[in-house]
This record gives structure tokens, sequence and C-alpha cells, in this order.
């Protein structure tokens, strides 16, 4: 009867190290399909919820990200806007030069030039347009970027009239006297030397802004990629691990079906025994 006991209990105890075995071998399994140790509330409820909370931090900033993006792109328009709006009032500074000194004839054909090239600052302001923002326009406009996941840290970038009447550049014909005279070219010079320092200063201004929203955007990818990298050791299974779990489950299941198989056949063997007696 002791001998009965025994063995039942032997049997007992590997049927249960089986069941161990085949509970830590499903759970592996899943571990290495899908790369997660932790995959609900219930499995580690500290590290889930923490693990959530970065993730939607994560969400939030690279949606910040994307909107210092945007703002870049129409800061580095209007930067583009305002060389070349410089570029043409280099043009109009060398027809007044070419002027001075002139006959009537080719001072009244360098003002017509002028007038001309004069009224494509206005268009080409005008142009410098990135999804429906201006800021070199005759009313420019401003331009608010928020710079992280909850708005609380934010910049306004402000738009400069840089076309002809913001800088100050006259028409030939009614401005410098249609270039009747030297003094009258001299004046327009100096009208465009202001303009060009005027468009030097709003290039460097939104040369500072693309500085700042560039080193901005890089951090939020950064630091959105550090948040990724802090939930994934939360609830991330470690690969190694979980196949070093699946090799030593499976040595322990066939230990246990060999000592049950053993087991048995000492069970066998007694009953034999007892009815051969």
């Amino acid at each position: 009867m002791v001998d009965s006991i025994t063995t039942s209990a032997v049997v007992q105890t590997n049927l249960l190290a089986l069941q161990r075995a085949a509970a830590i071998r499903g759970e592996s399994a899943q571990r290495l399909s899908t790369g997660l140790e932790v995959q609900r509330a219930t499995d580690d409820p500290s590290a889930f919820f923490q693990a959530q909370a970065l993730t939607d931090r994560v969400s939030g900033l690279f949606e910040a990200k994307d909107n210092i993006g945007q703002a870049l792109s129409a800061v580095e328009g209007a930067l583009d806007g305002v060389e070349a709006l410089d570029d043409i009032s280099q043009q109009l500074r060398g027809i007044a030069l070419a002027a001075r000194g002139g006959s009537s004839e080719s001072r009244e054909a360098a003002a017509a030039q002028f007038d001309a090239l004069r009224d494509q600052l206005g268009h080409l302001a005008r142009d410098v347009n990135y999804l429906g923002t201006n800021l070199v326009q005759g009313a420019p406009d401003s331009l608010t970027v928020s710079l992280n996941e909850t708005g609380s840290s934010e910049v306004t970038i402000e738009g400069a009239e840089s076309d002809a009447n913001g800088l100050g550049i006259g028409d030939a014909l009614a401005s410098y006297n249609n270039f009747a005279s030297d003094a009258d070219i001299e004046n327009a010079l100096n009208d465009l030397s202001a303009a060009t320092s005027s468009l030097r200063s709003t290039a460097s201004s939104f040369g500072s802004d693309v500085a700042l929203l560039g080193i901005r955007e890089d951090f939020a990818s950064n630091l959105g990629a550090t948040l990724e990298a802090g939930a994934a050791k939360l609830v991330n299974a470690d690969l190694e691990e979980e196949a070093a779990r699946q090799l030593s489950s499976q040595v322990r299941q066939d230990l246990s079906t060999f000592s049950l198989r053993i087991a048995a056949q000492s069970s066998q063997q007694l009953v034999q025994t007892l009815f051969a007696s």
C-alpha cells in the first residue's frame, strides 16, 4: 500500500512538471512570435502603463516634428524668396548706375527698364507662398509654430514686407523724375541701398529661424526615438532569453516524460508482482 501511494505521487509530480513545461513553452513561443514580454495590462500593469504613456508622448512629439518640418519649409521658401528679391534689387541698382551721365534718351530708356523690373519685385514677393503662408508679400503673414507635444513651447516667426513698396523702392517715373538728372538717379541708388540692407536683415532673421526650427526638429526626432527605446525596454521580450527558456523547457519536458514512463513501468511491474503472488 505504501509503494502504491509513492508511485502515484511520482506520476502526479511528473504530470505537473509536464504541464509547467508546456505552459512555459507556450508563453515563450508567444513572446518569440510577437517580440513582446508585456502585451496587456495583466502581464505587468506598471510596465504596461508606463510604456503606453511613453508611446503616447512619442506620437505627440512626432506630430510636433511634422509641424515644425512644414514651418521649416515655409521659412526656407521665404529665405529663398528674399535672396531672389535681393538679386532683383541689385539689377535695379545696375540699371540706375548705367544711366548716370547718359543722354536724355538713354535715361528715359533706363527709367522704363527700371520700372518694368521694379514691378517684378511685387510679382515675386506674391509667389513666395508655402501652403497659404507668405512671409514676404505686401501684407506678410506671421507663422506660429508649436515646438513640443503639449503646445507649451512655441515660436512666432514674423513676416517682412518685401515688395517694392515695403522696401521703399519708388518707380523711376514718379519717384525719381524719370532719371532726368544724376541727382534723381542718386536718390534711387540711396533707396536701393536701404532696400538691400532691409533684405539682408530679413534674410539674417529668417536664417536664424531656420536654424532654430532645424534644431527643434532634430530634437523632437531624437527624443522620440529615445522614448520609443525606453518603451521597448519595458515591454519587449529578450529573444535570446526566450529561446533559452524554450530549450530548457523542452529538456524538462523530455525528462518528465522519461520519468513518467519509468514511473508507469514501475507501477505496472508492481501490479504484475502482486497478481503473480
